[in-house]
């Protein structure tokens, strides 16, 4: 048949050789295939009322009848995250990715306004303390979320410049067009802001103040043990910054430290050693919800979508990569799903499974919904009786299968099968391997294994037996299949 035709096609030009995908070196020692989990402070959790902002709304209260957007507020702070630091730690969390944490005037904080200080209302240095002290005891990495493409509207030097204009000594940090600095509403006028918005400026990122600034940032929470940075809107600063001025700054205070650019394509330019060492994979969510909750259900069309990274980014990068399901950014994974919990399983397995390092959005584990920004920053839920706790015990058992075998965590990766809806993979370290099979469909499907013998399917702890050409497997079912003793 021409579909068949096609598919060989498609697989036979996509399909990674399997040296590609077998990183030999210690890249970013401790931070290959770790599990995240990104934290939006505002909202996780409020552990000290003393600091909420005026007219923080109840945490409980019903998103649909909130303010969730960057006027918004809860109450939520470091001290929350402390208090419920448990629950991180029961999930079997890794490292921890923090939205914006300094002084801001919104509840998301991409409008800094004092870069050396916490904003009140999340605590001061001395809860941060505690806090990276805390994780650090865990063995857990905690990266921040660095804002250098812009900054906020009252930040001092944007501030100085609105106040003296032309004799500013500020006036090369910001790129105005003419004086005086006017806004109209929330739209910058006469200078640029990030997509146009007046309460972020766009920053001139070689200016030498300007670095001189970063630097004392950067120096500040190298010194509290941070494991690394996840850069705000990456491409849209100047590569030089990148290059020239805080890779080198960050990787001689600590060479393991992680750098991790935000971008939402085709991200080899920056992955070539001299900018970022990481990126948000945006590429395989993409890749994830169109095969499993989109009709047609093409493993071909899913090999080749991730392979095309796969076989485009450096070897070495690929365990670092940040494998999303969503982010403060997109609807959340299970709304994408259709609320469906089966469909969302499917995703979330072949998340924990696939090469990369999987990244948790708070409050995805306990069932949260939410559609685009800010329907998806709702408050963490707490009450459990409200919990989905179907789809937490998959989370648990997905990430106790990582933590006990060594092959998904730091193993190869090959695909054996894309065939219809079904495709399948394997991760292998050592005499170690794992097989993972998927049929994200609603009908059973045929499929030619290339393996054979006797399996433990992880999930069920059932036996499968493997002897023939031909294997079949039931509609939106995840097989992950361990070798039996």
């Amino acid at each position: 048949m021409l579909l068949d035709y096609v598919e060989s096609l498609v697989l036979s030009s996509v399909f990674p050789k399997r040296d590609f995908l077998s990183p030999t070196s210690n890249y970013l020692n401790g931070l290959k295939e770790v599990l995240y989990y990104q934290i939006f402070p505002e909202r996780f959790a409020n552990g000290d009322p003393s600091n909420d902002p005026n007219g923080s709304q109840s945490w409980d209260v019903d998103p649909a009848y909130a303010n969730l957007g960057g006027d918004g507020f809860f109450g939520g702070d470091l001290k929350g995250i402390i208090d419920h630091f448990d629950h991180i730690l029961e999930l079997g969390v890794e490292a921890i990715y923090l939205n914006p944490i300094f002084e801001s005037p919104s509840s998301h904080k991409y409008d800094t306004e004092d870069y050396l200080k916490i904003d009140d209302n999340f605590g001061n240095d001395y809860v941060f303390e505690e806090f990276i002290s805390l994780a650090e005891d865990s063995g857990i990495k905690l990266i921040l979320d660095g804002v250098f493409n812009h900054t906020g509207y009252d930040f001092f030097a944007f501030k100085d410049l609105r106040e003296r204009e032309e004799t500013s000594p500020y006036k090369d940090w910001y790129f105005v067009k003419r004086f005086p600095i006017r806004k109209i509403q929330d739209r910058a006028m006469t200078y640029v802001g990030w997509n146009g918005y007046a309460y972020m400026p766009k920053v001139n990122s070689l200016n030498e103040g300007w670095q001189a600034y970063v630097e004392r940032l950067v120096r500040k929470y190298n010194l509290e043990g941070i494991g690394g940075w996840r850069l705000d809107v990456a491409t849209e600063v100047d590569p030089l910054f990148w290059s020239g001025f805080f890779r080198p700054l960050v990787k001689s205070l600590e060479k393991d430290m992680i750098l991790v650019a935000e971008f939402w394509g085709d991200a080899r330019s920056l992955l070539r050693g001299k900018t970022f060492d990481s990126a948000m994979n945006y590429p395989f969510k993409e890749a994830v919800i169109e095969y499993v909750f989109r009709a047609g259900n093409s493993a071909a069309k899913f090999a080749a979508m991730t392979n095309l990274y796969l076989n485009a980014y450096p070897p070495q990068t690929l365990h670092s990569l940040w494998n999303i399901l969503d982010s403060h950014d997109t609807e959340r994974i299970l709304t994408l799903a259709f609320n469906q919990v089966d469909l969302l399983k499917i995703a979330v397995a072949i998340q924990m499974t696939f090469i990369g390092s999987p990244v948790i959005y708070y409050g995805d584990e306990v069932g949260m919904k939410g559609g685009k920004d800010p329907e998806n920053r709702a408050p963490m839920l707490w009450d459990e009786e409200k919990w989905n706790w179907e789809i937490y015990d998959f989370y648990k058992t997905l990430i106790d299968l990582r933590r006990t075998h060594e092959s998904i965590k730091d193993g190869e990766y090959e695909v054996l099968t894309a065939e219809g809806p079904v495709f399948s993979f394997r991760r292998w370290k050592d005499s170690e391997e794992v097989i993972v099979v998927i049929n994200p469909s609603r009908e059973n499907a045929f499929f030619n294994p290339e393996f054979e013998g006797e399996f433990c399917e992880y999930l069920s702890g059932r036996s499968i037996s493997f002897f023939e050409n031909k294997a079949e497997i039931t509609p939106l079912t995840v097989w992950i299949l361990v070798q039996e003793d």
